[in-house]
């Protein structure tokens, strides 16, 4: 299973001198308390993710915790470089069974707002928002989020080169759209506890998309 360690887990190589089953038990704590941290972050909220909250859920001790993460905000980049990369896996199954081009490039949005209510996901977006205020996460946090955002607007990209679009920069534009509106629908099921009125405004979204396609596959053509 591709997601049983996370992105961060301790790998054994020579220069860290770590191999064989210390590796492993350090990866399987690591990783159960990325685990934790991502439950309370769904669950609680980012100001309410503390360093007493995840130990009580990962039931382990605070010196175990402040082992293998020395501070919170450690522990909160860690989260955040797994679930960006359990994100990216959880669009990629979801697309494996579409045919390049055209089919492809229709679905990456509905499988992209199927990722974005996952758990790992919402976690995601709570530290998103809680660090703006929270300096102790820093340049740490800030790498992973472009990276994140790198990945995914290259990613749409060739996918909609295959669809035998052109226009780059109209793209571009259309991936940030889309995910600024499809996080902000996020939230406003998350606060309201409706989800319906965001799945319609995920129909518009698409209904948008449909036509942007169509205009920016007749400009690739007549170019």
């Amino acid at each position: 299973m591709d997601d049983q360690i996370g992105i961060d887990a301790v790998k054994p190589t020579k220069k860290s001198g770590i191999r064989g089953p210390h590796a492993q038990r350090t990866a399987a704590m690591r990783r159960k308390l990325i685990d934790a941290a991502i439950e309370c972050l769904h669950e609680h909220g980012y100001g309410k993710t503390t360093l007493q909250r995840v130990t009580d859920i990962a039931n382990v001790s605070r010196g175990a915790f402040l082992h293998h993460f020395p501070t919170r905000a450690d522990l909160l980049v860690a989260v955040a470089e797994f679930a960006a990369e359990k994100q990216n896996k959880h669009v990629s199954r979801l697309l494996a069974d579409t045919e390049p081009g055209r089919d492809r490039f229709d679905a990456i949005t509905m499988a992209t707002w199927d990722a974005l209510q996952q758990p790992a996901a919402i976690a995601l977006l709570e530290i998103k928002i809680g660090a703006r205020s929270d300096h102790e996460i820093g340049e740490a946090f800030t790498s992973v989020i472009q990276g994140l955002t790198d990945f995914q607007t290259n990613g749409v990209w060739n996918v909609a080169k295959e669809a035998g679009i052109t226009d780059h920069d109209r793209i571009i534009d259309m991936v940030r759209l889309h995910m600024a509106a499809m996080q902000g629908l996020v939230l406003e099921f998350l606060y309201s506890g409706d989800k319906a009125p965001a799945e319609r405004c995920m129909t518009l979204l698409k209904h948008y998309k449909d036509t942007l396609t169509e205009e920016l596959l007749i400009a690739a053509q007549q170019s």
